[in-house]
């Protein structure tokens, strides 16, 4: 199953596959959330992307929250062109305000086209979902 950022799901599953919506609303808000931040990311609408990302952001590096963004800003904003699909979403709600997301994303830009696992963990803040970390490779 490959969606495309803000495009809706079409067509019927394979048997063999996971489904991509999870089976109440809140698993369903989550993937909405996860495909507008993909959306964003390829929009290159760096403000709309940074918004996705909770508060308490737990960076990959450890660095600071303004250091990453201005990392972000510049590998965002730098490429002509940017895609980037979310394939094979599973999403699993640990509780109402807790989730986690495991996909294969797929990025495109001017110089680099990879294929990763991704994963998200999710919070709930003031009923938005928001990304609390980010992990590459699962």
């Amino acid at each position: 199953t490959k969606l495309a950022a803000g495009q809706a799901k079409s067509g019927a599953t394979k048997p063999a596959e996971k489904p991509a919506r999870a089976q109440d609303g809140s698993g369903e808000e989550v993937l909405q959330t996860v495909l507008a931040w993909a959306g964003a990311w390829s929009k290159q609408n760096v403000e709309t992307y940074l918004a996705f990302y909770a508060q308490d952001f737990k960076t990959p590096k450890g660095e600071a929250r303004s250091e990453w963004e201005a990392a972000r800003r510049q590998r965002i904003s730098g490429p002509k062109k940017i895609e980037v699909a979310v394939e094979s979403p599973k999403v699993t709600l640990r509780d109402q305000n807790n989730a986690v997301v495991s996909f294969r994303q797929m990025y495109r830009s001017d110089n680099l086209n990879i294929k990763s696992s991704k994963t998200l963990v999710m919070v709930r803040s003031d009923g938005r979902w928001l990304i609390q970390q980010e992990r590459a490779g699962g």
